[in-house]
């Protein structure tokens, strides 16, 4: 069931949660036979997602579920941007008030997992009900951990103005020009500000970070 079926959806890296699909080691594969372990969203309070996983992990090495509950990751994305004029790169979670988990389900881990405290329940699960959650569908895994190469992301950049907005160059040769945004290519972090030279519009290519919005 896709996290974003739910209706009621309420903050570790890109390259964390792509090296997290990965085989963790030979140890935790399962025999000729077994269940396979998938992964599975939980809801958890809002802001408590990473509290939520640290407490959870304490309670799996206590219970000595490690080779039934694998991994838990808070996927999270790199935004770069700017504030009070300086260039920044911070985590944001992509996906507030979830935690995801790797595991073999079954009476034991579901009921284990449900009664971690912060935890409401399984996305795809029905509260009170005997039926266990589906999994998460592998095109949904795929879409949350990304195919990146880990430590080859780069981070996603955040930009605060539009198509038509007016913004004032902060660098370069035409500093403190006024200008209106023309283009933006957020693929390359650059855009075209139309500005006023010698009472003629001129455009002119600008890094994202060069410019603010007025």
């Amino acid at each position: 069931m896709a996290l974003n079926d739910d209706p009621t959806t309420p903050e570790e890296t890109r390259e964390e949660t792509a090296e997290a699909i990965a085989p963790e080691s030979e140890a935790a594969a399962p025999a000729p036979g077994a269940p396979v372990a998938e992964w599975y969203a939980v809801r958890v309070q809002s802001n408590k997602e990473d509290s939520v996983k640290r407490n959870m992990e304490r309670r799996i090495e206590l219970r000595g579920l490690q080779r039934k509950i694998s991994q838990l990751v808070v996927p999270t994305e790199k935004v770069a941007e700017i504030k009070n004029g300086k260039k920044r790169t911070r985590q944001v979670k992509t996906y507030p008030g979830y935690v995801l988990v790797e595991m073999f389900m079954d009476d034991e881990t579901w009921a284990f997992v449900r009664e971690t405290p912060g935890v409401g329940d399984f996305v795809g699960g029905t509260s009170g009900a005997h039926q266990k959650p589906f999994p998460l569908l592998q095109e949904e895994v795929n879409k949350i951990f990304g195919v990146e190469v880990p430590g080859t992301a780069a981070p996603k950049i955040k930009i605060d103005f539009g198509m038509g907005d007016k913004v004032k160059i902060r660098e370069g040769p035409f500093e403190n020009f006024d200008g209106v945004v023309e283009e933006i290519n957020e693929q390359k972090g650059v855009v075209r500000v139309v500005v006023t030279i010698f009472g003629r519009a001129t455009p002119v290519e600008l890094q994202y970070w060069q410019v603010e919005p007025i």
